[in-house]
């Protein structure tokens, strides 16, 4: 059996590479290869490009998907993570169907009761996608993973071991799972080996009723901390994922996210009889015995100092219009937005964006046809005097998991203006003319109204961007 692991080089990957199954070969799919080991080969896979992800699953019989989008993947990038995790899984998803890929296995996050945070609600569309491919998917919802070197279990480390005292606020009193890395691996297996779990979506918890202030006390005592704690009936989220990020030794974009989620209720449901042999049921006080009590050195995240290129990823409204009459529509739109300085002049399959008054054209797109199949219309940028490059970036729109998403994106794209001068003015009239697309778009079918009320929640993204 060829099982391809998408996500290998994460926390949950290297731990399903080192426990591999006689008999299965894993092909590793990661930015960068590797040095092969017994049974693993490692293949290097851009997952923002289909025909990348395409070739690394040939030959494919069952597809695990590991990947989580938390962190930026180029030297600026403008959106949302949850945004580019529908476009991550779609590439994905239609990859695994054209290589005939027989079953998908999704770790996702588990579905709180009442008020969803947008991380988990990320991890919930991404299932709609999967779902969307009619390829039979098992879908794991879990809470933190509980192991040496897992993310959210050293940034609940670090705050332990950094701080002599620790306000806790009122999200420190919302109910959690757990699960233990092994565990996790454990059923992981059991996926791989049997169809007995395709097509089902499973909690894989532990059963333990616990709260975020109880894995706080019962870390310090394993950790020999007496750290003093306050319990205060507020949430002030914003200082909250600073002293998070700061004494957890994260990335702030990894913990922001994750903040929010504290304050949803996680469910405690029963472990489903069918990986009642594969969970041992150990509480966090016993996952805790398994975890030595060094510090977890963290590994430097390598990027090109050389890294110049640029990615934007922006979810559009809904409308009635074919993905490439959204491509359309924005040629024709955007002159119009902008007062008749701009024009896109229309050659076969170029496109060119002119200025009034300059001779040679801002940019050059070219209509790249036969991508009808993979729900998309793609423009490669070609030429023009805002970029570098003729032969990388391209600009697209698609819709996602049978229509229920549009997205519009650019990728690999490298400016020729001075690194600082592009962020300051390219960079912020890109995310803003699209902001503003997505506002036409819903206007055409009805939806302006809700639009403008999300565009005042959503207006932070692009300042962020």
């Amino acid at each position: 059996m060829l099982v391809g692991v998408a996500g290998a080089s994460g926390f949950v990957g290297r731990n399903l590479l080192d426990s591999r199954l006689p008999g299965v070969h894993i092909r590793a799919m990661s930015r960068r290869t590797r040095e092969p080991a017994p049974g693993v080969e490692w293949v290097a896979a851009d997952l923002f490009s289909y025909q990348s992800t395409l070739k690394a699953l040939e030959g494919v019989d069952v597809a695990v998907y590991l990947v989580h989008s938390m962190l930026p993947s180029t030297r600026l990038f403008q959106g949302s993570f949850q945004d580019t995790d529908l476009l991550l899984a779609d590439n994905f998803s239609r990859a695994c169907v054209a290589s005939g890929v027989k079953r998908i296995i999704y770790l996702g996050g588990l579905i709180p009761e009442g008020k969803i945070s947008t991380h988990l609600e990320s991890r919930r569309e991404v299932e709609d996608v999967f779902a969307a491919s009619g390829i039979p998917t098992t879908v794991l919802r879990a809470g933190m993973v509980v192991g040496h070197g897992g993310s959210s279990f050293e940034i609940l480390k670090n705050l332990v071991l950094n701080l002599p005292a620790m306000i806790l606020p009122h999200w420190t009193k919302s109910s959690t799972q757990t699960i233990y890395i092994d565990d996790l691996v454990r059923v992981l297996n059991a996926c791989i080996e049997s169809d007995q779990l395709a097509g089902k979506t499973i909690d894989v918890v532990n059963g333990e009723h616990i709260t975020y202030a109880d894995l706080i006390r019962q870390a310090s005592k394993h950790f020999d901390r007496k750290t003093a704690s306050i319990s205060v009936p507020v949430n002030y989220l914003g200082l909250s994922k600073l002293w998070v990020s700061v004494f957890g030794q994260s990335d702030y974009e990894l913990v922001s996210p994750l903040v929010d989620s504290l304050r949803c209720d996680l469910p405690s449901p029963e472990v489903p009889e069918e990986l009642s042999e594969h969970i041992r049921f150990r509480s966090f006080a016993a996952m805790l015995g398994e975890i030595p009590k060094a510090k977890y050195e963290k590994r430097a995240k390598k990027r090109s100092s050389g890294d110049k290129t640029v990615r934007s990823i922006q979810r559009l409204a809904e409308n009635p219009l074919s993905e490439m009459e959204i491509g359309e529509e924005y040629f024709d739109w955007l002159p119009e937005k902008l007062n008749g300085l701009l024009r896109a002049e229309k050659e076969g399959d170029l496109i060119k964006f002119q200025v009034i008054g300059l001779g040679a054209p801002l940019l050059v797109l070219k209509l790249i046809k036969g991508q009808q199949n993979l729900d998309r219309v793609k423009f490669h940028i070609v030429g023009g005097l805002l970029t570098q490059t003729t032969d990388t970036g391209w600009l697209e729109f698609r819709s996602v998991a049978g229509g229920k998403y549009v997205l519009s994106s650019v990728n690999e794209f490298m400016p020729s203006l001075p690194w600082y001068v592009y962020k300051l003015t390219q960079a912020p009239v890109h995310a803003w003319v699209m902001h503003e697309f997505s506002k036409h778009l819903a206007s055409m079918s009805g939806g302006g109204e809700r639009v403008e009320r999300e565009a005042a929640l959503s207006g932070h993204e692009i300042a962020q961007s």
